[in-house]
């Protein structure tokens, strides 16, 4: 009898485990540490964020901008080949490749890493829940263009300096990033729609693939010709023949892909646009797969200057981006080696 109560206690202490051990599954996230509430608004707790693993670039930049670089142990491809990041901060090329952008990573390896936190984009949610749930880590999902909005948002900084305990820093940033930006679009908000340029932006490796959301065209002082609230995607391909009755004044090609202004102005095909016949195409400092928070506000003084230089007689924009990515990165000079490296217009 007493073989037979040990027997029946063990099996009973075998099923609350497995029954704990069940949910445990089910609920990856205990409520200890920071609460953080991510931009699909889901809610995470954060208890350390000493092993980042980050999946997305937007988040990646914020990460370095608020001083905690030296945590992160995994990134996604483009992370890895930023433009910026990898000027600012060349040793990002020895941290780990953990896939790609779209959801092609590699569990394991991330796994691998054991990661306190992790980023990615608010557009994989299923992937975000299914990661957390099986490596048993916070999961936290932005965007500088938030789920439902077609506008930048800077909550992406706050969002992320709450979850690594950078809370101060990513206030100062937050405060610098907004001053500056709003001192631009405060005069260019003002100015009439009669009096705002047409603008075409194109994509880095397709001239016929365009920008149809709120960017640095609109809040620079532009009429974005391709600007349509309800497209789902950031970018849509379009037609020359579309292109060329829309007639932009002003064409922007990507400062990170290969096209250069030269390029349209020899092409028989470009000649009928106006910005083309009139050489007003420009290649501007563009996102590197998403926007970078230095870049939202040197982008968008880029396309003042040039689109109204009348009211902006005594922006250096030079000068000026140069002193945002020092403020951002802490690295001097950035803006004009890029400008260098890239053939930059401004």
């Amino acid at each position: 009898m007493k073989k037979l109560w040990i027997a029946v206690l063990t099996l009973a202490i075998v099923a609350a485990s497995c029954t704990f051990c069940f949910f445990m599954l089910k609920n990856p996230q205990e409520k200890v540490g920071v609460k953080v509430v991510d931009q699909l608004g889901r809610e995470v707790y954060v208890e350390k964020a000493e092993r980042i693993v980050s999946l997305w670039p937007e988040a990646t930049r914020v990460l370095f901008a608020l001083g905690v670089g030296d945590k992160v142990v995994g990134l996604d491809s483009s992370s890895r080949t930023c433009p910026i990041l990898t000027r600012a901060f060349p040793q990002i090329v020895n941290i780990t490749d953990v896939g790609s952008v779209g959801g092609t990573f590699d569990v394991e390896k991330i796994a691998a890493l054991k990661p306190d936190a992790i980023f990615m984009r608010t557009d994989d949610r299923d992937l975000a829940e299914s990661i957390q749930t099986k490596l048993n880590v916070p999961v936290i999902c932005v965007r500088f263009n938030p789920p439902g909005k077609r506008d930048w948002s800077y909550d992406i900084i706050s969002i992320i300096g709450t979850a690594v305990g950078g809370k101060e820093r990513a206030d100062q940033l937050r405060a610098y990033l907004e001053g500056k930006f709003s001192k631009i679009t405060k005069i260019t908000s003002a100015i009439p729609d009669a009096e705002k340029p047409k603008v075409y932006q194109a994509f880095a490796y397709d001239l016929l693939k365009t920008l149809t959301w709120s960017s640095e065209i609109i809040y620079g002082g532009g009429v974005n010709v391709a600007y349509n609230p309800q497209q789902q995607a950031p970018w849509s391909s379009v037609s020359l023949e579309l292109i060329i009755a829309w007639n932009p004044d002003i064409i922007i090609l990507h400062g990170f892909g290969k096209w250069k202004p030269e390029d349209l102005y020899n092409d028989p095909n470009w000649q009928p646009i106006k910005a083309v016949k009139e050489h007003r195409v420009y290649k501007l400092t563009m996102g590197w797969t998403g926007w970078d928070p230095a870049g939202t506000v040197i982008q968008t003084m880029q396309c003042a200057k040039l689109f109204h230089p009348d009211k902006f007689k005594d922006l250096n924009v030079e000068a000026e981006a140069n002193e945002v990515f020092m403020f951002v990165y802490g690295v001097d000079g950035l803006y004009s080696r890029l400008k260098q490296d890239y053939g930059l217009s401004i």
